[in-house]
């Protein structure tokens, strides 16, 4: 993957399958990414029936992950892989990453996603707001990427968050996941 190229951005919206998942965690909002943003995404990306859970991460190599141009390898439980590039971030409220690079299925019909995390403030809690788009090849593959991502992708996000959620209501920001030996079973 050392010859990979990293894709521009469509600016036809057109383009991409959206979705977006909300939920309210019991954490500041601007204390939400000081915790989210080092915790391991294998310990709540936990998949689906479709989408393999991520087994790890390795950090790519220049800037530390979380500033604008690093990257990270995800590697996944059935064996493939994609890159995640932090475009930007406006930390304490959001960050904007793109995945591509990936050599599941899915990449037959998309070449890039973009995914932006916001976290709100609520009264003491956190409105987290987690956009993601896969944007398609060409227009047919549109419809199947429209397709799986209603069907399973906003899933895999859904409970990507209830995990954190639970794992918050319980132990509160100052542990992370994987301090507490891994992710809390939700339903």
């Amino acid at each position: 993957m050392s010859d990979v190229v990293v894709p521009a951005l469509d600016p036809d919206e057109s383009n991409y399958a959206h979705c977006q998942v909300v939920d309210v965690l019991p954490i500041r909002a601007e204390r939400f990414f000081d915790w989210y943003i080092d915790e391991p995404i294998e310990n709540f990306m936990l998949g689906t029936p479709f989408v393999s859970p991520v087994l790890g991460c390795e950090p790519l190599p220049g800037d530390p992950y979380g500033v604008p141009g690093s990257e990270r390898l995800i590697k996944f439980k059935d064996g493939t892989v994609a890159r995640e590039r932090i475009l930007s971030t406006d930390f304490p409220n959001s960050y904007f990453y793109m995945p591509y690079a990936y050599d599941n299925p899915i990449r037959l019909f998309s070449d890039h996603a973009k995914g932006r995390m916001t976290a709100l403030p609520e009264g003491d809690n956190a409105r987290i707001v987690w956009d993601y788009a896969f944007h398609a090849r060409n227009r047919l593959a549109l419809n199947v990427v429209k397709l799986f991502v209603a069907l399973d992708w906003k899933r895999n996000m859904a409970n990507g968050l209830k995990v954190i959620k639970a794992h918050l209501a319980e132990h509160g920001p100052e542990k992370r996941i994987h301090e507490v030996g891994g992710a809390l079973k939700v339903a």
